[in-house]
């Protein structure tokens, strides 16, 4: 096995140290890419929330285990006049060996329950959240406002467009008509699946007025890539003045 040489040393610890940085400052970059886009509402900052951490913990120990082998690759090598004899040949470590084992655990216990304290933020809707009724069909989702909305049996103007008042948990109830769905809003909170047969239930909040888009993040058939959610949350202003509108229809 070549090994580096004195003058090739330099150049291995600038390219470990290279690595290093570009590691810390993609970071916030990859979790753009794995994690919600602008998370807008307490369930989707809870859930990225918990892809921050698994990921700072993870680079952080790629760090921390991959400078040491590359520390212990360099500091012990074998370099030229040495005499060729065999280093002391050390067979087990106790304390070594429940380290590595302790460590890991508590590492993944930590986790665990940094998840777990998350979870009912994720899925538990507050008791006074208004009411939609989600129907997924190829290739479209339909909107009903149920209770504690103000326009009970009522369809949002634009049948395409989910509008919601800015600050209030909205709870969804949704099912689909044909084959399997999936509703889905990034910046607003998890996936949650329209089954045929079955009504499963997920919630969000937004925190801020906007536009908020999505799609249907399960193969539906050939229309699947045309099956785009809109929200567009409102102020509460706006909302009185919106469900007075509905109602009069």
């Amino acid at each position: 096995m070549k090994v580096p040489t004195l003058r090739q040393r330099p150049l291995v610890l600038a390219a470990f140290t290279a690595v290093t940085l570009l590691a810390f400052g993609a970071g916030p970059a990859a979790a753009d890419t794995a994690t919600f886009r602008h998370p807008a509402g307490p369930a989707s900052h809870a859930m990225d929330d918990i892809y921050r951490a698994v990921l700072g913990v993870t680079v952080t120990i790629f760090v921390l285990v991959g400078g040491w082998l590359l520390y212990s690759a360099l500091r012990f090598r074998v370099r030229p006049g040495d005499p060729d004899v065999e280093p002391p040949q050390v067979h087990g470590s106790t304390r070594l060996e429940v380290g590595w084992t302790v460590a890991p655990v508590l590492v993944l216990a930590a986790l665990a329950a940094y998840t777990l304290d998350n979870v009912s933020t994720v899925k538990n809707a507050p008791s006074n959240a208004m009411i939609v009724d989600v129907k997924a069909q190829q290739f479209a989702f339909s909107y009903v406002y149920g209770a504690n909305s103000g326009a009970s049996g009522k369809a949002p103007s634009n049948g395409s467009t989910l509008v919601v008042p800015v600050d209030t948990p909205v709870k969804l109830l949704v099912r689909s008509a044909d084959v399997a769905h999936d509703w889905w809003v990034p910046s607003l909170g998890p996936k949650i699946d329209a089954i045929p047969g079955q009504t499963n239930s997920t919630w969000f909040q937004a925190d801020q007025t906007g536009t908020y888009e999505g799609q249907c993040a399960e193969f539906c058939g050939l229309g699947h890539a045309t099956m785009t959610i809109t929200v567009k949350v409102v102020s509460k202003a706006d909302w009185n003045d919106y469900t007075a509108k509905l109602q009069r229809t």
